[in-house]
């Protein structure tokens, strides 16, 4: 499979309509732009398996017995891709007026390409698959309903959730669509997380009749959803995230990036920094503050398309910035907080893109104007029924990977 991030793939394509529009989306988000490209061929999906733990090292004396212990653990996850597609109507007379379709075409493309580009860049920090919930029983008597959040990594396809409630210690279990055996019980409180017998797979969970009287399974569908891809903001576990110390959240401090760069264990892939502006120039302050900001500070890169960056780098890390770490997260008088990132970026890594090459039919292929790397497609879509313009549509199935929980951590509640 093509590990190789967009900037990479750019060198090894000659169809100019395909460097064009990659080179439109690599100039928009840097984080994008870095993120290597698994190919998932034509699926629409990838399953893995995430290591949860090695099994012991039994140490026998002369002549003694081998201890046998439990066998290593994995847990199943799947990644899977969407849907990201602009169609674009270019009236005809006002294409003349352009300079011709050709070239009221390739404006359309850049811009479609910029915006598929700023929509996944999006996805991938705050993105959340946000599935309609259906609650198709309610489980024990008493009970009138419930309100159930679901995590990442659920299909649909793959049937029913079920929630059970014991009422003997007032516990809840869940089984997610597609396992075989209820998660671990836990002590029931309004909107607690419950986790499934495969722990990459989660819901919250508030029954309508509270406390219950009796033993009941709340039996749930999902559907829907926003078709999104789920972001960091979902992948970061609560044991890889810090939670600011301070009332009203906490500036950022080197100690933090430090803490960060420890909690990612994970060797996949090369080690980077993700922030917005804001909090990347407050860590250039600390760097001047320390005594030690140099040129050095800076690697200095010239990317495919030709454009000269400075990335600023602390210990050795890259800061890669991403506008769309959102300014929102509060805590006592902050408002205003935001979440700074570490992971690692590669295929066995804490983050990776997917795209899926999922083709036309052969007949169909008198439409396209240009498939690219990174399975974006550019297809020509004829005359507008009832209207005197021609349609354009680029399209790409992206998705995000995250083959390692200790490949991604979390700062939250940062007040600079």
């Amino acid at each position: 499979m093509s590990t190789l991030s967009l900037y990479e793939l750019l060198k090894g394509t000659s169809d100019p309509v395909a460097a064009g529009v990659i080179e439109h989306v690599v100039t928009v988000d840097h984080l994008v732009a870095n993120l290597p490209m698994v190919s998932l061929g034509v699926r629409d999906s990838l399953v893995y398996r995430r290591e949860k733990a090695l099994p012991a090292v039994s140490k026998p004396a002369s002549g003694a017995s081998v201890t046998a212990t439990a066998a290593l653990t994995f847990t199943r996850a799947t990644s899977y891709v969407r849907r990201m597609v602009v169609d674009q109507d270019i009236d005809i007379l006002d294409a003349g007026a352009a300079g011709g379709m050709t070239a009221a075409r390739a404006e359309a493309i850049g811009k479609a390409s910029k915006s598929i580009a700023r929509t996944f860049g999006d996805d991938v920090i705050t993105g959340n698959s946000n599935w309609t919930v259906t609650v198709n029983e309610v489980g024990s008597a008493g009970n009138t309903g419930a309100t159930i959040v679901v995590g990442p990594g659920h299909d649909p396809r793959l049937g029913p959730g079920l929630i059970k409630y014991t009422h003997s210690g007032t516990t809840v279990q869940y089984k997610a669509p597609g396992d075989v055996q209820f998660g671990s019980a836990v002590s029931y409180s309004s909107g607690v997380k419950v986790y499934s017998d495969n722990e990459d797979k989660w819901v919250t969970v508030s029954l309508t009749g509270g406390t219950l009287a009796a033993n009941g399974t709340t039996v749930f569908t999902i559907s829907g959803g926003d078709q999104e891809v789920d972001g960091l903001q979902r992948l970061v576990v609560s044991s890889q995230t810090i939670s600011s110390s301070g009332t009203n959240g906490d500036a950022i401090a080197l100690a933090t990036l430090d803490q960060l760069a420890d909690l990612v264990t994970d060797t996949g892939g090369p080690k980077v920094y993700i922030m917005n502006r804001r909090t990347r120039r407050s860590v250039a302050a600390l760097l001047r503050a320390a005594g030690g900001a140099t040129l050095a500070e800076f690697k200095s890169e010239i990317t495919p398309t030709g454009q000269a960056t400075s990335m600023l780098t602390y210990n050795g890390i890259p800061i890669i910035v991403s506008d769309y770490i959102p300014l929102t997260e509060s805590k006592g008088s902050l408002s205003t907080g935001a979440s700074v990132y570490c992971a690692t970026l590669g295929e066995n890594a804490g983050l990776a893109a997917i795209y899926s090459d999922a083709s036309m039919d052969a007949e169909d292929a008198g439409e396209l104007i240009s498939r690219g790397p990174g399975g974006v497609t550019v297809l020509n879509l004829g005359t507008v029924q009832n209207v005197d313009a021609k349609r354009v549509r680029v399209k790409a199935y992206w998705g995000l990977l995250n083959k390692s929980e200790k490949g991604i951590a979390r700062a939250s509640e940062i007040t600079n």
